[in-house]
């Protein structure tokens, strides 16, 4: 079992809180003789338990959180239908809450219709001036928080994206690649299927750079990146693994399929010239995953087939069967 994200701690610490701190409202109001509100809050505790089982066993963050918003507006509506207008202040903790853990989209929605409910119930009792009062706080209140929260949200977005790409290549960088692993990994665990690694390294890339200056072969990696990208699936990911090292990870493609992959590529690139004329070459050593093996061990098959790539005269494609028959 993987760790839980944080998403899922803060979920079930929530619903398990919430179970508590109500349950003795249940009792109080049983004492008092409200049973309208002590069956309210009988229900909304087992709704909680019931919650904390659901996340718990499922994992499922986002249709909880959805779950979590609709519940927590159902149950501030239904108590100030009840019991009036002085339990408002319960929807302003609430929409912050929608709008921390929904897209800010679906956070205004819920929040809309709340506060539309919460106008229909109040209008009949109050007046004028405290039917506009607490409504237009309500709608002050969501749009400051949409607009707070999607800012947040596309900053947010934005540093996650450049935390994971190469500042140079603009191909995806050490980060990204770790985590593209794992979850590859944790899904074999689930379902194995056919997934092979593509480690590409540039040939003689120091010749280029003694020869040429640094920021040539900067330039040459950069317009390298661009043109296995321009000539990859949408779905495959390059990311730059060393100084000229690129993994690439084609999508479910089993050794046959990734060897003529690697092969294209290889030939690609030999025919195309780069900045200021530089003829360029690769190796590619190719591994498919093995089950239950870690991310360390497939990289080191296919930089062990790299390497043969480069002892047969650089310039090809060495898949990790090739290995076993040089061994023999």
């Amino acid at each position: 079992m993987t760790s839980r994200s944080a998403a899922e701690k803060m979920l079930l610490i929530f619903s398990a809180f919430s179970a508590l701190t109500i349950s003795p409202f249940v009792y109080l109001r049983w004492l008092d003789g409200d049973m309208l509100m002590a069956s309210i809050d009988a229900i909304m505790v087992f709704l909680a338990t019931v919650f904390f089982v659901f996340i718990y066993y499922s994992r499922k963050v986002k249709t909880a959180q959805l779950m979590l918003c609709g519940f927590l507006a159902a149950s501030v509506v239904t108590t100030i239908a009840i019991r009036g207008q002085s339990n408002i202040f319960w929807l302003y903790p609430s929409m912050i809450a929608f709008f921390y853990m929904l897209s800010a989209r679906s956070a205004g929605i819920i929040c809309f219709v709340a506060i539309m409910l919460i106008a229909i119930t109040l209008f009949p009792t109050s007046s004028t001036l405290e039917f506009l009062t607490i409504n237009f706080s309500l709608l002050l209140t969501a749009i400051f928080s949409y607009v707070s929260f999607d800012n947040y949200s596309k900053i947010n977005n934005k540093l996650t994206l450049l935390a994971s790409i190469d500042p140079l290549t603009l191909s995806g960088n050490r980060r990204a690649l770790d985590i593209k692993l794992k979850k590859i990994l944790i899904h074999q665990e689930r379902a194995y299927s056919n997934v092979s690694l593509l480690l590409l390294d540039v040939d003689y890339f120091k010749k280029i750079n003694d020869n040429y200056g640094h920021a040539s072969g900067d330039k040459v990696l950069i317009e390298l990146v661009a043109l296995i990208q321009k000539h990859s699936r949408s779905l495959d990911d390059l990311y730059r693994y060393g100084g000229e090292e690129f993994i690439l990870l084609p999508l479910n493609a089993n050794l046959a399929e990734a060897k003529r992959v690697a092969e294209k590529l290889c030939v690609l690139i030999a025919q195309s010239t780069f900045v200021d004329d530089i003829a360029v070459t690769i190796s590619i050593g190719v591994a498919k995953y093995r089950m239950d093996e870690t991310a360390e061990a497939w990289i080191s098959r296919a930089d062990a087939a790299l390497y043969l790539a480069k002892d047969s005269g650089r310039n090809c494609v060495v898949v990790e069967t090739a290995l076993a028959e040089k061994a023999s």
